[in-house]
């Protein structure tokens, strides 16, 4: 396990109990990971869409990608800032293994600051240079901001893999791209680009049947939400396919610690399981979404539950994949509630202006010049 590798725990005692950080771990990732499956998903979506449609004005696939790209204005930057809050945590329970990580592919960590700037800009020029300000266009632009965010997620997950296993940081150090060959690296990969990609999905799905229970664009938005509809079909039941691939590709030692955990880890990963499924039975009942809103309503919601419910089985593996070095540590406290009370206050505050603003954009959206 090459354990003497592994950095000694920092002194300084954690400001709160671990189950507590545990948790708002947790919590804080699915809240990043909504943001970032629109940014991602979104994104890739758009510049399919596109590519498809030939970057015609008017075409149904076109105004999808248009939108699409209209909400990855907001949800990129949220989802950099909501990304902060699960990196302090992960810093708090995991900065031995996730800092020695970032270390051992410092270039490849490095450049996805360099690709995220990169793809960010390249959302704005095709924001003022395509579709949303002349109609048509920007679809090379839309392109490579798809790429330069799949770039990003390349590089999360091998960071995600290298910290979770220091058995292999020495080999590592010698050739860090050996971490491509990690057996689960692919379909990590594709689980969460999978799962992206519906997400974007249903949510483009229920704004166009929103827009058409409205009367607005009937046609343009059915059209929209049926192409949509089948993405969401499509890349549910291929996730599904890769769920189960990545299970079974998980180190035995991994699987079995799942298996043997009792209620609190086959609990969620049933659920997930059982709830994936679920969604992909609704998917496959509905010919026409806006015929059926509730359907769509319900397709979502699930959708976001089985993306909690995988966040906490992530963790879990996580846990399991460090176990036999984590087990070598205790980690000391000594709680500061009234910090963690002043986090909780702006915490509340910081979601309930999110849930303001997204309020806002979605009764009021910005039209003509201002769209663009």
């Amino acid at each position: 396990m090459n354990a003497e590798l592994v950095p000694a725990l920092d002194a300084t005692p954690m400001p709160g109990p671990p189950w507590l950080f545990h948790v708002l771990l947790v919590f804080t990732f699915v809240l990043h990971v909504l943001f970032m499956n629109l940014t991602l998903g979104g994104t890739i979506l758009a510049a399919l869409s596109q590519i498809f449609s030939g970057g015609k004005a008017g075409d149904y696939r076109t105004v999808l990608a248009s939108r699409l790209m209209g909400l990855n204005v907001y949800a990129i930057s949220l989802t950099i800032t909501s990304g902060v809050a699960p990196l302090l945590f992960i810093q708090l329970l995991f900065g031995q293994y996730f800092y020695t990580a970032t270390i051992l592919l410092s270039w490849i960590w490095a450049a996805f600051l360099v690709l995220l700037v990169m793809g960010y800009y390249a959302t704005y020029v095709y924001k003022f240079r395509g579709v949303p300000a002349r109609g048509s266009g920007g679809t090379l632009w839309l392109c490579f901001s798809a790429v330069m965010f799949l770039l990003i997620a390349m590089v999360h997950v091998a960071v995600s893999l290298v910290h979770a296993q220091p058995g292999k940081w020495a080999a590592l150090a010698e050739n860090p791209w050996g971490i491509l060959g990690d057996p689960t690296y692919v379909v990590r990969l594709l689980h969460f680009v999978l799962a992206a990609i519906a997400m974007s999905a249903l949510v483009i799905v229920y704004w166009a049947v929103r827009r058409a229970k409205a009367g607005e664009d009937v046609e343009l938005n059915t059209q929209i939400a049926s192409y949509a509809w089948k993405w969401a079909l499509l890349t549910t039941a291929l996730q599904i396919a890769d769920g189960f691939a990545l299970l079974m590709l998980l180190p035995r030692d991994v699987l079995l610690g799942l298996m043997r955990g009792g209620a609190a880890t086959m609990v969620p990963l049933t659920l997930a399981i059982l709830f994936g499924i679920g969604l992909l039975m609704l998917l496959s009942r509905v010919q026409d979404p806006v015929a059926s809103p509730k359907l769509v309503h319900g397709s979502l919601w699930t959708l976001l539950l089985v993306v909690a419910l995988m966040a906490i089985t992530r963790h879990q593996v996580r846990i399991l994949y460090l176990e036999p070095v984590t087990s070598n540590f205790t980690l000391e406290s000594a709680p500061q509630w009234g910090n963690f009370l002043f986090f909780a206050v702006l915490l509340v505050a910081g979601l309930w202006t999110v849930f303001y603003m997204v309020q806002q954009v979605l009764r009021n959206p910005a039209t003509g010049d201002e769209a663009a």
